[in-house]
C-alpha cells in the first residue's frame, strides 16, 4: 500500500523524471537512503515502470495523429495473438486498446501526414485477421499528459 511520502514521490517524479534522489530528499524534508530505498521499491513491485523522455511529435516531423479502430472477423485466440503481436512491432502504433463494443481494438497511429497514414492503412490491410473499421483523423489536441492522480 502507498503511503503519503510514496504517493508525493511519485507526483514529483511524474513532473521532473530527473529530480535527483537530493532534490527529492529536500523536498520531503528526508535524507537520501529512505527516498532512495522507497524509489527502489517502487520500481520493483511495478509501481515505477520505467523512465523517458517526452517529445514534442510535430518538432520531429509526426504532425498526423489517427485514432484507428479494427474489427477482427475472426475473433479467435490465435488471430487476438497474431494481431496483438503484430501491433507491438509497428512503431507507427503509439497506443493500442482492446476493447467492448463495436470494435475490438482501437489505436493511436501516429504519422508524418496524411498520405503516410494511407500508406500505413495500405499496409495494415493486408493483415488477413483485422477490418479496419474507421480512421478519425485528429484535428487539435486538446489534452495530453502522462500524469496519474494520486
Amino acid at each position: 500500500m502507498l503511503d503519503k511520502t510514496d504517493k508525493t514521490i511519485l507526483k514529483l517524479l511524474q513532473n521532473n523524471g530527473k529530480q535527483t534522489i537530493n532534490s527529492l530528499a529536500k523536498e520531503l524534508n528526508l535524507t537520501t537512503s529512505p527516498v532512495f530505498e522507497r524509489i527502489k521499491r517502487l520500481e520493483k513491485c511495478g509501481i515505477i515502470t520505467g523512465y523517458t523522455a517526452l517529445i514534442n511529435h510535430k518538432k520531429v516531423g509526426k504532425s498526423q495523429v489517427v485514432l484507428c479502430n479494427v474489427s477482427m472477423p475472426d475473433y479467435s485466440p490465435d488471430s487476438i495473438k497474431q494481431f496483438e503481436d503484430k501491433i507491438t512491432q509497428m512503431p507507427e502504433v503509439l497506443e493500442c486498446f482492446h476493447i467492448a463494443g463495436k470494435v475490438d481494438y482501437q489505436m493511436k497511429v501516429l504519422v508524418k501526414d496524411i498520405d503516410a497514414y494511407h500508406a500505413f492503412l495500405q499496409n495494415f490491410a493486408k493483415l488477413p485477421w483485422v477490418k479496419i473499421d474507421s480512421s478519425v483523423v485528429v484535428l487539435k489536441q486538446v489534452k495530453s499528459t502522462t500524469v496519474i492522480d494520486l
